[in-house]
């Protein structure tokens, strides 16, 4: 699967490292341009470090064009902190496209955020919105280009906008977090930050076994 990751923090390591290691089609957007030649330089690839060893992964574009990195991307998942995501979303507002979906871990009503963007820009797109309450991944960045993924969350409680469109959404996140005891469960909007109750949940409940990690 096409999924664009956009941003350059732990997060977005986390989600570009782990969704290339498991074979997709990986294309990361950051806007630090010194960053994106540097990475570039050192071959686009993320070392990812977990319980299983160490995997150097490669990814399919690193970039400063937004429209690049999603164009053509079936899941387009930004894990950038609350105060990054309107800037973001007026950034790819007129990029999406027809069937595509928006995943923020996490977010509380920034699918409306992402999704009043969109419609400010005149974009009228059948794209989906979905949001989780916290990263998918305790993680920390260990270099440049290397990302340490502790604990991997077992279920991730998803909220989508419209409605109308939770089917697909969820049926193209949970493609790319095929691994979870049926992981992604639909949410309403805004419902579903668990950080408030479980910090840090990352998520319900996490899997801590080596050999059951994801």
């Amino acid at each position: 699967m096409k999924i664009a990751v956009l941003g350059g923090g732990n997060g977005s390591f986390a989600a570009a490292g782990d969704f290339a290691l498991q074979g997709h089609n990986v294309r990361l957007w950051r806007r630090d341009g010194a960053q994106v030649a540097q990475h570039r330089a050192a071959g686009s690839r993320i070392l990812v470090k977990d319980v299983n060893g160490r995997h150097d992964v490669q990814l399919a574009l690193v970039t400063t064009d937004i429209a690049e990195a999603v164009s053509g991307a079936e899941l387009i998942l930004c894990p950038a902190p609350a105060f990054a995501q309107p800037v973001i979303a007026r950034l790819i507002a007129p990029h999406l496209t027809d069937g595509q979906s928006v995943f923020l871990p996490p977010a509380t009503f920034g699918s409306i955020v992402f999704a009043k963007a969109m419609h400010d820009a005149g974009n009228r797109a059948d794209a989906s919105f979905a949001e989780t309450g916290t990263l998918p991944w305790l993680t920390r960045k260990h270099g440049p280009f290397e990302v340490a993924i502790s604990i991997r969350a077992k279920r991730l409680p998803v909220g989508v906008f419209p409605l109308d469109k939770a089917d697909h959404a969820l049926h193209v996140i949970g493609r790319a977090f095929p691994r979870r005891d049926r992981a992604v469960r639909r949410r309403a909007v805004g419902c579903t930050d668990e950080c408030r109750t479980h910090h840090p949940s990352t998520a319900d409940r996490h899997e801590r076994r080596p050999n059951r990690t994801f």
